[in-house]
């Protein structure tokens, strides 16, 4: 559904994020990945409560300002590397 919404709008996700930084300063959009993550934090206390959460919709925001997030700090292929690095270390942890 996303794929067909973005394709509708004629931009691609890279677009609209730099769109979105352009828009709202890259302060901004610091300031807005905060706010998610802590929302993203209530949503996972309240399911641990076994209150009304929206796990999914919070975790989508989230993911969408750590994309804005390696644009603004220009920074995605040192990402890519520790998501690879840590991720191999939990491999081997497991092991």
């Amino acid at each position: 559904i996303v794929v067909k919404l973005l394709k509708v709008i004629n931009m691609t996700v890279k677009e609209i994020l730099e769109k979105a930084i352009d828009t709202y300063g890259k302060q901004g959009q610091v300031d807005v990945a905060i706010e998610e993550m802590s929302e993203l934090t209530q949503a996972l206390l309240h399911e641990r409560r076994d209150r009304e959460h929206n796990i999914a919709e919070e975790l989508a925001d989230v993911e969408i300002m750590c994309k804005q997030l390696e644009m603004i700090f220009d920074c995605e292929p040192e990402v890519k590397f520790f998501v690879n690095k840590k991720l191999n270390r939990l491999k081997e942890r497991l092991e």
